[in-house]
């Protein structure tokens, strides 16, 4: 590896690179070709040389050099500056063979690091979760490394697994575990948020230990993690869970170290998270109090607080007011979702275009055969539009022949989609919010 070359612009300048006096190295070009360049057509000032030149030559030409040192060599004499005059730069500093090759090996040094920093970033590694451990793996799939969890069996969640590449923070991998069960007892355990290096080795994990109480029913551990996002920008890691069994669920905020900064309480399962910017946290799941999908955005600087359900028994005394989501959408179940007694219509959330698209999953004869309704909104939570989707129609239909339903599609009150949404907002409460109607023609 070469070192890089400088240009030394006079006499001057190439003895103090030399540490040698200007006379010296003048009779050096003389008598032993130190590599001195000139301008054409100039004078005075008209010399330069390479400070690569100058070490090669010094390599090839020291036994000359140590010689021509015997004879003795007159001492640098540095004029002195007139009394009036602006003070002489300093000269720069010596500069010898030792410390030009000290010089190159750290630079060699530094372009290794960089090239080290540069290969371990997460970009080329991807996690996956196993029932016995955490492996990763590289850019074709191949495993690179596992980490295993002993005596544990684990349930993996795949949607919240990401690499992060925060800036300024060390590069890490992060993935989660929705839940572990012991492999002694069978006993069940919460999930666990993971940060391991690109190397394999595991940084740090947090898991919920909250216990809650709502009214006269108290919920404690196991949490079972739905969903994680890592801002890009603040580094900060926004995570939600569930109870085992039960419906509250719980929304916390860490920072870039992982410490816990606060927690948001809603009274039914939240099931997705997502940023909408430093400041700004999206979730999606369902409300247990009013009964239908949930979307909220909460403040990420103060999420303290719990859903909007003051009065009823989703209450919990102990988990702050119910003033801390920014605002708070309940879409209400459709009538195929009652008459099939499906399970309740948590809400899925994906962003385009900076608008947010909810799906509620109105009914799920299989993994693959869902039926829906679908949301419009602005980044505020402003609905544009709504309508159910070709599915959810195909099971109406199926539901009318069997008598379950008394009319079709065309004397439905939704037959163009949902008609009506609630919003919670701290100015307003509650309030009911027609779907925009579709322009005429």
């Amino acid at each position: 590896m070469c070192a890089v070359s400088e240009r030394l612009d006079s006499w001057k300048a190439i003895a103090v690179y030399l540490n040698r006096g200007e006379r010296t190295v003048r009779r050096w070009e003389i008598e032993l070709g130190l590599p001195v360049h000139r301008l054409p057509g100039k004078r005075g000032a008209s010399v330069f040389a390479y400070t690569s030149e100058i070490d090669a030559w010094l390599l090839r030409s020291r036994q000359r050099i140590e010689a021509a040192d015997e004879q003795g060599e007159p001492q640098v004499v540095v004029p002195q500056s007139p009394p009036d005059a602006e003070p002489a730069e300093p000269p720069p500093p010596r500069r010898s063979r030792l410390g030009v090759v000290i010089a190159a090996l750290l630079l060699g040094l530094a372009v290794l690091a960089v090239f080290v920093a540069w290969s371990s970033v997460p970009q080329a590694v991807s996690l996956r979760v196993m029932p016995t451990g955490v492996a990763g793996l590289g850019p074709a799939g191949q495993e690179l490394w596992r980490h295993l969890f002993p005596g544990e069996r684990l349930d993996a969640l795949t949607r919240g697994t990401s690499s992060d590449r925060r800036p300024g923070l060390p590069p890490e991998l992060i993935t989660a575990s929705a839940l572990s069960v012991s492999a002694v007892d069978d006993g069940i355990r919460g999930g666990q948020l993971l940060s391991f290096t690109p190397e394999g080795a595991l940084r740090r994990a947090f898991s919920f230990g909250d216990q809650l109480t709502f009214g006269v029913q108290s919920f404690a551990p196991p949490w079972v993690i739905t969903d994680f996002r890592t801002d890009p920008v603040s580094g900060r890691t926004v995570l939600a869970a569930h109870h085992f069994q039960w419906w509250p669920s719980v929304v916390t905020v860490l920072d870039t170290r992982w410490h816990r900064q606060a927690t948001f309480v809603n009274a039914g399962w939240v099931e997705h998270v997502r940023w909408l910017s430093p400041d700004r946290i999206l979730i999606a799941g369902f409300s247990q109090a009013r009964d239908g999908g949930m979307l909220a955005v909460l403040d990420a600087r103060s999420i303290a607080g719990q859903s909007p359900s003051a009065g009823t028994p989703f209450f919990c005394e102990a988990c702050g007011p119910d003033a801390a989501p920014i605002k708070y959408v309940v879409m209400p179940r459709s009538e195929v979702n009652r008459a099939t007694s499906a399970r309740f219509n948590r809400a899925r959330i994906e962003m385009d275009a900076g608008h947010i698209f909810v799906h509620t999953i109105e009914a799920s004869p299989s993994e693959t055969d869902i039926a829906d309704a679908v949301y419009e909104f602005t980044a505020d939570l402003d609905l544009v539009r709504a309508t159910y989707g070709d599915r959810y129609w195909d099971i109406h239909r199926d539901l009318e022949q069997r008598g379950t339903l008394d009319h079709p599609r065309e004397r439905c009150a939704g037959r163009d989609g949902p008609t009506t949404i609630t919003v919670w907002e701290a100015a307003s409460g509650w309030r009911t919010v027609p779907v925009p109607q579709k322009p005429a023609g």
